[in-house]
């Protein structure tokens, strides 16, 4: 019955953050160009942030395996290791190229994460939990919707 009862909640979580991709401005395939704002970085800086992306999604599905097996501390630690530990992870000066709203979305989204992690081991709640990654994931979106991240050409300076 839970597991019923969670896939339902996962399924309404899914297409809420599709929902609101493409309402902030995702490609409908209507052939609109991107008009998100565009990152310029270095191959090896592009790297480092999308990697960090890469890792928020990893724990996101950790996350939702954790509530599928109602195993809340399998929960815990997927979402501690992307706390607010792991906001140190890229460098300072890749960092301070990015735009004011892109660092506040991923603190907020490291923020968010050890929540998770501290609720998760507190309350054991996995309505809850569902509704805390509901919120992240619109962290993600917004996110998403604003920015697209590019390789900088070879000797082009950031401005």
């Amino acid at each position: 019955m839970i597991h019923k009862r969670l896939k339902a909640i996962v399924a309404v979580v899914v297409l809420s953050a599709a929902s609101a991709g493409m309402a902030a401005g995702g490609n409908t395939g209507g052939g609109d160009p991107d008009t998100r704002e565009m990152l310029r970085l270095p191959p090896d800086e592009r790297h480092l942030v999308l990697l960090e992306m890469r890792n928020f999604v990893v724990a996101m599905q950790q996350i939702m395996e954790g509530l599928a097996k109602d195993d809340m501390q399998q929960v815990a630690i997927a979402a501690q290791r992307m706390g607010s530990g792991a906001a140190n992870e890229v460098p300072p000066v890749v960092v301070a190229k990015l735009p004011d709203t892109f660092k506040t979305l991923a603190g907020k989204v490291h923020v968010t994460f050890d929540t998770i992690a501290l609720d998760a081991e507190a309350m054991s709640d996995i309505g809850h939990t569902v509704g805390q990654m509901a919120e992240l994931a619109q962290f993600c979106v917004a996110c998403h919707a604003i920015y697209q991240i590019d390789r900088e050409a070879p000797g082009m300076a950031q401005q």
